[in-house]
């Protein structure tokens, strides 16, 4: 992890006030060492970099006591996914890069402040190898935190001057918390379907890589791109979901850089447990689902392997990837980097 300051002057008006700054900012940030994304990426370096310089700009838009805790939240450190398929989007036409640029700030900024909200829901005290807001500051401060850099995303879509892109980016902050709220009070005694989990998984993830995809595509002048992007995006989004929960079982929280097994305390059922209880006796699957959260994490991981859970995960994880490429073959210049992002997304590790 490497530390360092940058010192950034930013002069901008933010309707009654304007900010001059000329200060040090120290920044805890990522070095990208074990970003499967790299390679996509690449070519689109100087992007990344006008990116930074942007999300660095927003942290100075928040009030003095919040802005140490914004700065926490906001200052590049992650891989940047969601930003990616952003510029992927984009990448087959002529755009306007300031535009480009805000869009990808948009969607990283909404995904950041969903993930304060999840680690307050979960409890959870580890993210990217800090310590989270929820764990630093407690629950309050952090929704409100969260909440703040909402509010701040969709300014920042306001800008844009594009009805439909706001449209979108408050239907997709909506989508993400009414998600959150039915997986929080689904019955947690019964069964969840694998299509019930494919609707939450859309949800959580995959609402978010569609916007990301639908806002580069808006950029570019090609019709029926942006659906079909979007579309692509949802399928990428619920594989990385998929993804995500196979790491919550196998990957340790060392690799993983934040807390696990967060679901299973909270009685949530992610794919491999559904897969899991799909495999077992029903009295056995209806005891379990009605006791996860006193389970043993590792005697469920371990019945997990016994029966090929994993494969079976990576099996739905893979026919998600082939499904958005199938899609992509239409549109091979529009959609050229975004193949280079499912060919990634193949290689990710699993734990």
């Amino acid at each position: 992890m490497a530390t360092y300051a940058i010192t950034q002057k930013v002069i901008f008006f933010n309707c009654e006030k304007s900010y001059l700054c000329e200060t040090p900012i120290p920044l805890n940030k990522s070095e990208h060492r074990n970003n499967p994304f790299e390679e996509v990426i690449a070519s689109m370096r100087p992007l990344f970099s006008s990116l930074e310089k942007f999300l660095l700009q927003q942290i100075f838009t928040f009030e003095d006591e919040v802005r140490d805790a914004a700065k926490e939240s906001i200052a590049p450190k992650g891989k940047f996914i969601r930003p990616t398929l952003v510029f992927a989007s984009a990448s087959g036409g002529n755009f306007n890069e300031d535009s480009l640029v805000r869009r990808a700030a948009i969607v990283e900024m909404t995904h950041l402040s969903t993930l304060i909200h999840d680690d307050v829901i979960d409890n959870a005290t580890m993210r990217r190898n800090v310590i989270t807001p929820n764990k630093k500051y407690g629950a309050r401060t952090a929704i409100l935190l969260g909440d703040a850099i909402f509010a701040h995303t969709m300014s920042l879509a306001f800008e844009e001057n594009d009805q439909t892109m706001s449209l979108k980016t408050a239907a997709c902050v909506r989508t993400i918390c009414e998600g959150e709220i039915k997986q929080t009070l689904a019955d947690k005694n019964k069964n969840v379907t694998r299509q019930r989990y494919y609707e939450i998984a859309y949800g959580k993830t995959a609402v978010l890589f569609e916007l990301a995809c639908v806002m580069g595509a808006l950029c570019i002048n090609k019709e029926g791109w942006p659906e079909a992007a979007g579309e692509v995006g949802k399928q990428l989004g619920i594989a990385y979901q998929i993804y995500d929960d196979i790491c919550d079982w196998f990957m340790s929280e060392s690799d993983a850089g934040k807390t696990l097994g967060t679901d299973l305390i909270s009685g949530k059922q992610t794919y491999p447990l559904i897969i899991l209880l799909e495999k077992l006796p029903e009295s056995e699957s209806s005891a379990l689902a009605q006791n996860l959260a006193q389970s043993e994490p590792q005697k469920i991981a371990s019945m997990m392997r016994e029966l090929n859970v994993p494969q079976e995960c990576q099996i739905e994880f893979s026919r998600r990837i082939t499904i958005a490429e199938d899609i992509l073959k239409d549109y091979p210049r529009e959609g050229a980097k975004l193949l280079e992002f499912c060919s990634a997304m193949r290689k990710l590790k699993m734990g």
